[in-house]
């Protein structure tokens, strides 16, 4: 018999061409060819022509590049690229129906068992050709059926059609040339090609319907998957349900020694369909094995079915056809909830089922990991010691390992939405008091968020005394000496640290000023200019040097920011930086001497130009206070100006400090910066000591 018997009913090569496969799924092809010959063992046996003491069987044979006789004599073959591939089953074979349904594109001959009619195409988007040679039994007669399929209009080449020289039932399919860029992206090894068989069809070793099946290299190396799977994948299987809408899901969790990953399934028809890092979404799992009492590590795989998902999968069986995107925030209570059908929702409720099936182990890791983290929060982040206690549920699904820095962060995730949580429940109360009719009730809720609200502001004060402690360290940090070249911070950093340069405090909000390391006070200003010239000050105009720029110029309570009601004002602060450790001070050098500096700009003050908001003029007279403040390392080059211009020393004898009543009525404080930083530490030392903080914030 000729070709003419099996012409197309269609296009073959623009079949193929429409069928998706990507490059990382080379091994799809033989998974099709494997399932073929399972459904042809399977139908053999509903035929009663299997006898009882009859197996099915598959065996498949690696043929790889290079010369047969040296691949056949060589110990191991794994690393020669795979070129053609053999798949010999003793199924039913291709008898008139089969046949018929092999040459017809689309067929539904094996619809009620998961056939799509398109896995010849997948074949043929990854090898160049695939050939059949297939002995069948018909009346009682065997024969045998040969042809071959490549990507041309027509397809099928080389019919022969004969009366068969053995009678057994046996078909050989094979896979030829393999195509580069498949081949580049799949694995050469011949136990990894076994352990993606066993994991591909699972479900069939799971429910003991699989036939025997071995793979072989060319050298006779081979591997027998069913023994494989008992040996390395273990026989405890556990399984639940679940249900969405009117579709149930049927949960497999199997354990495997020789897996490299914990793995979820999407199935169709006893065939994995997507394939997911199952470690992602339960995170207890991770990326590690887990030891069981001391047996050998193993992961887990999850095999997900229903008849939803074989119903809906695409005919290359790589994707699901669902009528609604998956692409939903799958921490939503609307799409836990909904009984609409998308990969997100399935994937949830699996997640669950399996959570609740390892409940165990689960709970285990997350007790521990809480208790890990606990000594960490106790020592180091103790502004969320109210999370740890409120929220120990949210804590429990962290990641394991965290550094302290992501651990920081993902604790600023969860007492952020605890926060929105609190105030939410705030606003509920003041709507429900409307139409409250059991008081008791309503208090007891009441009470209850007041005590929440109450650990909010706990933790709140807790990361601003923790902020304090960072910024004192850090002012240690600058003052010291940096790296190698032996050179102190500029005097810029260190003035950014108490108040950020060049701007003012209409634009810098009180949480980002530090000024409270000098006088707690001066943090209630009513203005404060930072390295800004007078002549870039609103409502200040001075006449006699413009351009003069002192490092902070602070004005308390009422002044020419305030309004009218607010004024008479109280005080104008000043306050001076140097670069720690300078030692070229020059007396009667206004450019080299902090005292003549920051006189003169009280002089441009005084004889200044001052307005408020509506453009009103306010005096400053010499009663006006002056607080002037300038922080510098006490050099000899500066001390020795100090002295001559009669300063007395603090008593701790880490500043010098004057009182001025003859030009301007004023207060000068010349401070180290070791005063500011250990005066700073001590007002603040108590609230330090009552958190726990270490001596030292690393």
């Amino acid at each position: 018999m000729n070709n003419e018997k099996i012409i197309a009913k269609s296009n073959i090569a623009n079949k193929i061409r429409n069928t998706s496969l990507s490059r990382k799924q080379g091994l799809m092809p033989l998974f099709e060819l494997i399932s073929n010959s399972i459904h042809s063992i399977f139908e053999r046996r509903k035929a009663h022509l299997l006898d009882d003491d009859e197996s099915g069987k598959i065996l498949i044979t690696l043929i790889r590049n290079g010369q047969p006789e040296t691949l056949a004599s060589i110990p191991d073959n794994d690393d020669y690229p795979i070129k053609d591939i053999i798949v010999e089953d003793n199924g039913i074979g291709l008898n008139e129906d089969n046949f018929i349904s092999f040459t017809e594109a689309d067929s539904d001959h094996k619809l009620e068992i998961g056939g799509k009619g398109v896995g010849r195409f997948v074949c043929l988007k990854a090898f160049k050709w695939l050939e059949i040679v297939s002995t069948f039994s018909e009346n009682g007669i065997f024969k045998q059926r040969g042809l071959s399929l490549k990507n041309t209009k027509q397809g099928f080449e080389n019919y022969q059609e004969t009366d068969a020289a053995i009678h057994r039932y046996q078909t050989i399919c094979t896979l030829h040339d393999f195509a580069l860029e498949f081949q580049r992206n799949t694995t050469k090894k011949i136990i990894e090609i076994a352990d993606a068989i066993i994991t591909h069809f699972q479900l069939y070793f799971i429910t003991n319907q699989m036939p025997h099946i071995v793979i072989r290299n060319q050298n006779n190396d081979q591997i027998d998957l069913n023994n494989r799977y008992a040996g390395s994948f273990r026989n405890k299987v556990q399984d639940d349900e679940f249900v969405i809408g009117d579709d149930v899901f049927k949960v497999y969790l199997s354990e495997s020694n020789s897996s490299k990953s914990h793995r979820l399934h999407f199935c169709a028809h006893n065939r994995s369909v997507i394939e997911e890092w199952l470690g992602k979404k339960i995170i207890e799992l991770g990326k590690k094995p887990i030891s069981d009492n001391g047996t050998e590590p193993f992961y887990y795989a999850a095999f997900i079915v229903s008849d939803l998902l074989d119903n809906s999968v695409n005919n290359e069986r790589t994707n699901f056809d669902f009528p609604i995107n998956e692409a939903e925030d799958e921490d939503s209570d609307e799409i836990f909830d909904s009984t609409e059908i998308s990969l997100s929702k399935i994937r949830r409720h699996a997640i669950k089922t399996i959570e609740n099936l390892i409940s165990d182990y689960i709970n285990e890791v997350r007790t521990l990991k809480v208790e890990t983290y606990r000594t960490v929060i106790e020592a180091e982040l103790p502004q969320y010691r109210a999370v740890l206690n409120r929220k120990t549920e949210n804590i429990k699904k962290l990641q394991a390992g965290l550094s302290k820095q992501s651990l920081d962060i993902e604790l600023y995730k969860i007492e952020s939405e605890w926060k929105t949580e609190v105030k939410k429940q705030g606003i509920e109360l003041i709507e429900k008091k409307k139409d409250i009719t059991n008081l008791d009730e309503y208090h007891k809720l009441y009470e209850g968020y007041l005590t929440e609200l109450n650990d909010i502001g706990q933790s709140e004060l807790a990361r601003y005394i923790i902020h304090r402690k960072s910024v004192i360290d850090l002012l240690d940090f600058l003052i010291s000496k940096e790296g190698d070249d032996d050179k102190y911070a500029n005097e810029d950093l260190v003035h950014s640290l108490f108040f950020p340069i060049r701007t003012t405090s209409d634009v810098i909000p009180y949480n980002k000023q530090n000024l409270w390391m000098i006088d707690e006070k001066l943090s209630y200003h009513t203005y404060l200019a930072s390295d800004k010239t007078f002549n870039a000050m609103e409502n200040i105009e001075v006449s006699e040097n413009p351009d003069d720029r002192p490092d902070m110029l602070i004005f308390s309570n009422a002044f020419a920011f305030a309004t009218e009601k607010e004024a008479p004002y109280n005080a104008i602060t000043i306050i001076e930086f140097k670069k720690p450790e300078r030692n070229n001070y020059i007396d009667n050098d206004e450019a080299k001497n902090p005292i003549d500096q920051v006189e003169r700009y009280v002089e441009d003050l005084l004889g200044g130009k001052i307005t408020n908001r509506k453009g009103r003029t306010i005096i400053i007279t010499k009663d006006t206070p002056f607080y002037i403040y300038i922080i510098s390392d006490l050099t000899p080059t500066l001390v020795k100006i100090l002295e001559r211009r009669d300063f007395y020393k603090t008593p701790d004898g880490q500043g010098y400090y004057t009182f001025k009543s003859r030009r301007y009525n004023g207060y000068i404080e010349v401070m180290s910066f070791e005063k500011v930083k250990n005066d700073a530490r001590k007002r603040n030392q108590i609230l330090f000591d009552k958190l726990g903080l270490p001596l030292e914030v690393k």
